[in-house]
């Protein structure tokens, strides 16, 4: 994961948020769900540390991809760290995130592959979407590898790992929401034949999930 990580070392410096403060609602998705612990103070939002994403994997899925890295470290890639690949991943996802943002499609070249670009290009976003997109890597709470897909192609090996990055961010409107929560889909694409350069490239990327919590009107 190593090339990830030197590629987003920098852009990773630019953004830098505050968590806003999150309603007593929960927000619920089919697999996880976000919520506070009461505030007590008069007047004021929950402190950041106050904020928590849950991730329930499924279980049957959970022990598969076990499996597949135990496979992957054994016949691809003896060195593979799962932790030092989820920072990479997070910090590949917050800088594609940021270059949507900014529409700075040119320096997603060599993060992504062009046919991601051509299809984020043609994204419509909603008006909160576009001012919300960007996800720190201090704010993200989850990175879950999803699927390990390992393949060998005669003497060719390719490695792809699906990977969900949840987070929550301070709302670009702050008189309209109190908490905006994020998560990414991002499938990471290694050719593993010898001689190839050990580079991980994003060949699917996705806003899965968008929700905008409602400051309360008093």
């Amino acid at each position: 994961m190593s090339a990830v990580i030197r590629r987003v070392c920098i852009s990773s410096q630019h953004y830098k948020h505050h968590l806003a403060a999150l309603s007593s609602l929960p927000l619920k998705t089919t697999s996880h769900y976000i919520h506070s612990t009461p505030w007590l103070s008069s007047g004021g939002d929950p402190p950041p540390s106050k904020m928590r994403v849950m991730y329930i994997p499924n279980p049957l899925k959970w022990l598969n991809n076990r499996i597949e890295i135990a496979n992957l470290k054994r016949d691809f890639d003896p060195n593979f760290s799962e932790e030092d690949f989820k920072v990479g991943a997070k910090q590949g996802v917050c800088t594609v995130s940021e270059l949507i943002h900014k529409r700075e499609w040119g320096d997603l070249t060599g993060l992504v592959t062009q046919k991601v670009i051509d299809k984020l290009r043609k994204t419509k976003w909603t008006t909160d979407q576009i001012h919300n997109l960007v996800l720190s890597p201090d704010h993200v709470q989850v990175v879950q590898l999803n699927n390990i897909n390992l393949q060998t192609i005669v003497d060719r090996k390719y490695c792809d790992i699906d990977v969900i990055v949840i987070g929550t961010r301070i709302p670009y409107n702050l008189e309209k929401h109190s908490v905006i929560l994020l998560e990414y889909f991002a499938r990471f694409h290694r050719e593993y034949t010898e001689g190839k350069l050990p580079e991980w490239t994003i060949t699917k990327f996705k806003l899965q999930s968008f929700q905008a919590v409602q400051r309360d009107k008093k």
